[in-house]
């Protein structure tokens, strides 16, 4: 049997990271009202949020993602506090810089021919939607994971008719300014690991499959980052 690959474990630490900010911030504003905290002051560390789920995402093995938002942190940080000043809208160019260094950092990671053992490669997405988009049908009996990144597009990944390797994969996605939506088979139980700004999820997926004999459950587990995005799962 193939083996299962292993889901980042940072999905518990997400829900404790969001668990903790919001207890902070319901007491912080509550002392406000009261008067023992000026919120005003308070709010202008807003941007620490932003570092705070950059430096999760480094814990989860995302590393370009991470340091997008530790490195928007720390920008909207020091012009909070009035250390830089800039117009919001003079960072809309270093959306190409980000562009440009996911591809050059995919084309690093990727190998050819590929190590022994991880199968043909075309068992595995790695879809691109810059400025554009479109629909992808994947019919593998091997299907091994992957990525999809959509800046300023969308795409759409059709898995019905694919068979998974092992036990579990994982898709990494990562949207800026778009979004995406992948369909899977109806036996196959999807869990949401992703951490959206200004953006959203949508898991409309069945949970409640029953078990098929002796035959352990596929489960896809969708990982990544979206920033004023969306992305949508159904089977």
């Amino acid at each position: 049997m193939e083996p299962a690959l292993s889901p980042p474990p940072a999905g518990r630490y997400a829900r404790l990271l969001v668990g903790l900010l919001l207890v902070a911030g319901g007491v912080v504003f509550t002392l406000g009202n009261f008067g023992f905290v000026p919120v005003r002051e308070a709010w202008r560390f807003w941007p620490l949020v932003l570092v705070a789920f950059g430096v999760l995402r480094l814990t989860s093995r995302s590393v370009f993602s991470g340091l997008v938002l530790m490195a928007l942190g720390v920008l909207l940080q020091l012009r909070e506090l009035d250390l830089v000043w800039f117009r919001l809208s003079w960072l809309f160019p270093l959306v190409f810089v980000l562009i440009g260094v996911r591809i050059l950092t995919d084309g690093g990671r990727r190998r050819w021919p590929p190590p022994q053992g991880v199968g043909d490669p075309g068992d595995t997405i790695n879809e691109w939607a810059v400025f554009g988009g479109g629909k992808r049908y994947f019919p593998t009996q091997h299907f091994r994971g992957g990525q999809a990144n959509a800046m300023f597009g969308g795409f759409e990944i059709d898995l019905r008719e694919s068979k998974m390797a092992g036990d579990s994969a994982v898709i990494d996605v990562f949207c800026c300014c778009g979004g995406g939506e992948i369909r899977v088979p109806s036996d196959w139980n999807v869990s949401l690991k992703v951490v959206a700004i200004f953006g959203g999820t949508d898991d409309k997926t069945r949970h409640d499959l029953p078990p098929v004999g002796d035959a352990p459950r596929k489960n896809l587990v969708v990982t990544g980052f979206i920033l004023f995005g969306g992305l949508g799962v159904k089977n």
